[in-house]
């Protein structure tokens, strides 16, 4: 962090923390780049000094992290103070342990930013540096949207349409620095952490079959307010791990109403988000609920979000099943087309999303374990990899960095890709350090 003098405050710095309280301003956000002289004249009127993160800043006022490349990567120990995520789900994490995790999601993506030996890997560092900020003014806004929802009150959704915008452009510049951030900078709640990664899986599909402009904005506001309605059913019926008895089952089917009911009272949302929304949990061959539509009657939109949806729920722990991996996920949907899910547009997934995309966890056939962090473009079952768990599976000391390319590890290959708390790495934040 670097403290400067509010006079000598410009448009394109990231504000990290002014010198008074952020309740004394009316922003939406706290920590943002600061994009108007409106914004700046109110900095000057209510404090004197501010302090700026030049990591997170744009264009000339930005400054690439410091980076540390051999620091050992040993987790800190779990302790014991309850926290209460806003998902309900009770976890071991003390401030202090969650602290530490934060740094060390920092750390690991400043050690992507040192990958810059080739120009892919100069590409990718700089559009996290570009898209990092905006990336983090979307979750802000969403998060807030989210909060504001459940207490039943109205909440401008424009905001976080111009975040997706902002992603949206990266993700058809180079879709693996928001792959990156999203795996880097989950907030350990589910339903929060979901609707991203549902959003972003629609964005990818829609650029990778030629939508744009507003009909792809529409189809990443789908994902991320898909499944609002569930903020109004019992926490003990979405952690519950035996099977649902029918009027249970009704119950869970409600939320598609109550999602309906919400969005509906926004007039900033399209009748086409609102429509996609409603048909997310329709099927193929006519099984999806709530009007058992089937075929062309569903929509591609809505189609798109059934898919992503539910290979992203594949690939979290649930109550009642756990995660599978990436190269699972994928196989358990594909032997779906034809029934639960359009084939073609089954296939079209498929492509879009790779067999070992970026921050995918695979084990190699020599026995390590690491984390895809730059996919080969000609052969993509050959990427590169930071090593995280030696043959036998126990924690290495630093980050170690194989190219499958190289003719040194011409033998060495992609055994299996793995599920994200393999060998109990999710505990620890096996990418992170």
């Amino acid at each position: 962090m670097e403290i400067i003098s509010v006079s000598d405050l410009k448009i394109g710095m990231f504000v990290a923390e002014p010198d008074c309280p952020w309740t004394a301003f009316p922003f939406i956000f706290q920590g943002f780049v600061v994009t108007s002289s409106e914004q700046i004249a109110l900095f000057r009127q209510k404090c004197r000094f501010v302090s700026i993160d030049r990591s997170r800043s744009l264009n000339e006022h930005y400054a690439a992290p410091r980076h540390e490349r051999d620091l050992p990567l040993h987790a800190a120990p779990i302790t014991g103070q309850r926290i209460e995520e806003s998902s309900g789900k009770g976890e071991l994490f003390s401030a202090n342990e969650k602290e530490r995790r934060n740094l060390r999601r920092r750390r690991f993506l400043d050690f992507l930013h040192s990958q810059d030996d080739n120009e892919q890997a100069c590409q990718l560092s700089r559009e996290l540096a570009d898209v990092e900020p905006r990336y983090d003014q979307l979750t802000t806004a969403l998060q807030h949207a989210f909060e504001t929802l459940s207490e039943g009150r109205d909440v401008d959704l424009l905001t976080v349409r111009e975040g997706l915008r902002d992603i949206s452009a990266s993700l058809q510049r180079n879709p693996d620095a928001v792959m990156w951030l999203l795996r880097l900078k989950q907030r350990d709640e589910y339903s929060f952490d979901h609707a991203m990664d549902v959003a972003v899986n629609m964005l990818l599909v829609g650029t990778h079959i030629g939508w744009r402009d507003m009909r792809l904005l529409d189809l990443g506001m789908t994902g991320l307010l898909q499944d609002i309605g569930k903020i109004e059913l019992p926490l003990e019926l979405l952690r519950k791990k035996t099977d649902l008895t029918e009027a249970e089952r009704r119950l869970v089917h409600s939320h598609v109403a109550s999602s309906m009911e919400i969005l509906m009272a926004h007039s900033t949302l399209s009748n086409d988000v609102v429509l996609a929304v409603a048909r997310h949990h329709e099927r193929w061959d006519g099984s999806g609920y709530p009007r058992g539509l089937k075929f062309e009657q569903i929509g591609m939109a809505a189609e798109i979000a059934g898919i992503a949806d539910s290979f992203c729920a594949m690939q979290k722990d649930k109550p009642y099943r756990s995660a599978l991996g990436h190269q699972e996920a994928l196989e358990e949907l594909h032997n779906l087309r034809g029934k639960k899910f359009n084939p073609t547009l089954m296939e079209q997934f498929v492509q879009c999303v790779g067999l070992y995309p970026i921050g995918t966890l695979v084990e190699l056939s020599n026995g390590e374990v690491g984390v895809v962090i730059l996919q080969n473009r000609v052969q993509r079952s050959r990427p590169r990899v930071v090593v995280m768990l030696d043959a036998d599976k126990q924690q290495v000391s630093s980050y170690r960095v194989i190219d499958l390319r190289e003719p040194a590890h011409a033998r060495l290959r992609v055994a299996k890709a793995l599920p994200y708390n393999a060998y109990g790495l999710a505990a620890n934040d096996y990418y992170l350090g």
